[in-house]
């Protein structure tokens, strides 16, 4: 021993033989890398004459004080520096080197402790243990000045302490198993130069690296984390100069338990690509508006995480509780295609327990988009703190697997939160869509897209370059599924053929390019309490740069809000499938600017409730049949655009009949900006034609005088527009009034005097009311002419009053 040590050589023990013969005291062990063992000139030399390795020689008699054992071999090399190198010992007693300070390499390959080795404050030149068994390592505060080495099936049945630790090379845990109940790695504040290196690493147990430091990269591709209810890996507050690699290197990482990122700083990418995390432990409750709170049982919380590079949470990563990344800063992209987030089990039990309820049996299984589906008039919210033992009880289940019976039911459908990424800033792209053979678009693209049961949350969250949900599915019925108030996106945001079940909520988002839901299907929106369905998009008060497209098949059971929104340019609802209930609102467009305003929708494409386009403003808008026979009507009160078109065109006659269909009580603003429109693009005829229809409408909902002047004005001057009218009249009635007279001759009034008898003056005299042509008052009316003469006088000043009226209008257009 004392020779192999010497000329650091490696002593190995035979695999066959007795533990007895392969013993070694650990004091031995301490003395000798102490430099105070005493050792027998007789011990060294039989220790060095020993040079065939495959020989067993007879046991020689050794002070047992020392090592009581036989070697299998004691040279391997020529002599170097000394060294502790030995393979496949026994240990007894401890090895204590607490504060020692040892210059030599220390080498243990496949050997056992009965005794946890006592490192505490050692200072060592290098520390290899690899297949090594010990029921434990301590080892605060030691300081090794190269790698760390305890892989190739190390095995530790206790805690492996190395808080406050320093290793001045690599730490290598690849491929160890660590037992430690409770806590199996205790690294907090530990400081690796190098990188860590735990592929295949397998711990039972807390894997604590609190406030650690590592100048490379950090391992974890293939490990395997239990410690289910507490957390399996413990990282808060750590700083990785490279990566951070939790992938499928080495096999699938696998996390029972939590796993916490918070406060972490990553210099290069953090990596979880195909990792599977499970998780029981209720986190703290998140306030949910308007009211409530969510359950989470989160599985991974990376509060307030900085990583220079990228997020990748995709390929298969899947998680049965809460992903929490609030406040997290990513300097590359987030990537969340392919995973899996979510309690799907909680999710459809809920909603199976409110269908039982309602005597709807069957209704919560699958939907044909891989979803759920809630019974209509179901009432769903995110989860409460009631729902904890329900969520305990999932948690530690597979995305899809049964969770356990007993969990406690209050009857309120808990809805647990999914992703929360409330002030996530991301100076890439969110990365969420389905891509298959290049395109993302249909059922396999959805496969490889994001999968989310349960609410996620976008809050106040920043995206400088696109944002990616195409083909995503996101599922909580009854709740905002996606919460995303306040958001900001400062390119596009993709929602292509996106199914969801519930709500999208963007309230006051800032979309910087184009917000695209072609071919969105959302359904089973948010309730409220009276069981009536929310919006499907509730984008009030948004602002887009460019263009809102909500075409292609897009469906939005529970309608669109669209309060007082801004687009830049384009916002297409053609061929939309708008609304599900009659008394609901299918499209609320209040107050919204567009530049140019799409609603061409066929009739099958009615909207299903009411479209309220109050105050909104378009530079030309494009409408189509469907439009004007919404269940609900079509509130078009101060609707303001500079042109309209419909494909196929339409007839002026057809659009005033839909409007008299939406519009059952009068109200003059549409009829005048639709002459508007009319006018300014140079069809002074239909203008006119409208404004005539306008006036029609407006005496017909008045008394009964007012609808006989106003049958009178219509009939006689077109209510002003129409001025030839009174012109066609006077003529007539001057026609029959000349050619009466000219057959019945009357007797002059005066013998005094001598008017000459002119039939055609007479006419006019007694039509033209004011006017004196001398025919009036000179002659006498008896019998029927009597009675013809006073009629010419009425419609002489009936049609001069109704065209002077006609004229004021005329005048105050102009």
């Amino acid at each position: 021993m004392a020779a192999a040590f010497a000329g650091g050589t490696r002593l190995r023990f035979g695999v066959r033989t007795p533990q007895r013969e392969r013993t070694v005291r650990g004091a031995f062990l301490a003395a000798l890398l102490n430099g105070t063992a005493t050792i027998r000139p007789a011990t060294i030399r039989a220790a060095v004459a020993e040079t065939d390795p495959e020989e067993h020689p007879k046991p020689r008699s050794t002070p047992a004080r020392f090592i009581p054992a036989k070697f299998a071999s004691a040279r391997t090399a020529p002599p170097g520096p000394p060294a502790l190198r030995l393979i496949n010992a026994h240990v007894v007693g401890l090895l204590g080197l607490e504060g020692a300070r040892i210059e030599h390499v220390v080498d243990l390959l496949d050997c056992t402790f009965e005794q946890p080795p006592d490192l505490r404050m050692a200072r060592l030149v290098g520390l290899r243990m690899r297949g090594c068994k010990v029921p434990g390592l301590r080892a605060r505060n030691v300081r090794v000045r190269s790698d760390l080495v305890l892989e190739a099936g190390f095995t530790s049945d206790g805690v492996v302490d190395l808080t406050d630790a320093t290793v001045d090379g690599t730490f290598r845990l690849a491929g160890a198993v660590l037992r430690g109940g409770a806590h199996a790695l205790l690294a907090a504040r530990i400081r690796v130069s190098g990188s860590l290196m735990a592929v295949a690493l397998r711990a039972q147990g807390e894997v604590r690296l609190r406030g650690a430091d590592f100048g490379g990269s950090v391992h974890l591709g293939g490990a395997r984390l239990i410690n289910p209810g507490h957390n399996a890996l413990e990282a808060s507050g750590v700083r990785v100069a490279g990566s951070l690699f939790c992938d499928a290197e080495g096999g699938r990482f696998t996390a029972e338990g939590r796993v916490l990122l918070d406060g972490a700083r990553v210099g290069g990418n953090v990596v979880l690509s195909g990792a599977r995390l499970r998780a029981s432990t209720v986190e703290r409750p998140v306030l949910v508006i308007p009211r409530g709170t969510a359950d989470e049982a989160a599985a991974l919380v990376a509060d307030r995480i900085r990583v220079d590079g990228n997020v990748e949470l995709d390929d298969g990563f899947t998680s049965t509780g809460t992903v929490r990344l609030p406040n997290a800063e990513i300097g590359g992209y987030l990537r969340l295609s392919g995973a899996r987030i979510g309690q799907k089990a909680l999710v459809e039990r809920a909603i199976r327990a409110r269908a039982g309820e309602a005597g709807k049996a069957g209704a919560g299984g699958a939907g044909e988009d891989g979803g759920v589906d809630v019974p209509a008039g179901a009432t769903t919210r995110p989860a409460g703190t009631a729902a904890a033992g329900t969520a305990a009880a999932a948690g530690s289940a597979e995305v899809g697997d049964e969770p356990e019976p007993g969990a406690e039911d209050d009857g309120i459908l808990h809805i647990p939160v999914a992703l929360h990424a409330d002030g996530v800033q991301v100076r890439g792209d969110l990365d969420a869509r389905g891509a298959a053979h290049g395109a993302f678009t249909g059922p396999s693209a959805r496969e490889a897209a994001l999968l989310a049961y349960g609410q996620v949350r976008l809050v106040d969250a920043r995206v400088r370059g696109s944002a990616s949900l195409s083909g995503a599915r996101l599922v909580g019925p009854g709740i905002d599924v996606l919460f995303a108030d306040r958001f900001k996106v400062g390119g596009t945001l993709f929602l292509r053929d996106l199914r969801a079940q519930g709500s999208l909520r963007l309230q006051n988002a800032e979309i910087g390019s184009t917000l695209d839901c072609s071919g969105a299907v959302l359904r089973d929106p948010r309730r409220r309490d009276d069981g009536t369905a929310k919006p499907s998009l509730d984008a009030r008060v948004a602002t887009v740069g460019k263009d809102l497209l909500c075409s292609g098949g897009f469906t939005a059971e529970g309608g669109v809000r669209l309060l007082l929104a801004e687009v830049g340019k384009t916002a297409t609802f053609a061929g939309a499938l708008l609304g599900h209930d009659p008394d609901g609102t299918a499209l609320g467009a209040r107050g919204m600017t567009a530049q140019q305003l799409v609603l061409r929708l066929d009739a099958e494409q009615a909207p299903r409730g009411r479209v309220v386009l109050t105050g909104t403003r378009a530079a030309s808008v494009v409408d189509g049949p469907g439009l004007w026979a919404a269940g609900g009507g079509v509130a078009v009160e101060d609707f303001t655009f500079g042109s309209i078109a419909s494909s196929p065109d339409v007839d002026v006659r057809t659009r005033l009949r839909w409007l008299r269909e939406v519009q059952p009580d009068f109200a003059p603003g549409p009829y005048e900006q639709l002459a508007t429109v009319y006018r300014e693009g140079g069809d002074e005829e239909l203008a006119q034609v409208v404004l005539v229809e306008k006036q029609h409408r407006r005496y017909s909902e008045l008394g009964l005088a007012h609808r006989a002047w106003g049958f009178l004005q219509r009939w006689t001057v077109g209510y002003g527009y129409r001025p030839w009218l009174a012109i066609t009249w006077l003529t007539a009635f001057w026609l029959f009034g000349a050619l009466w007279f000219q057959w019945h001759e009357m007797l002059k009034l005066n013998d005094d005097e001598s008017p000459v008898w002119n039939p055609w003056l007479l006419a006019a005299d007694l039509l033209l009311p004011i006017i004196d042509l001398g025919q009036d008052n000179r002659w006498q009316f008896t019998g029927a002419s009597q009675w013809i003469a006073s009629a010419l006088i009425a419609v002489g000043w009936i049609l001069a009053s109704t065209a002077a009226a006609g004229a004021a209008r005329v005048l105050k257009r102009v």
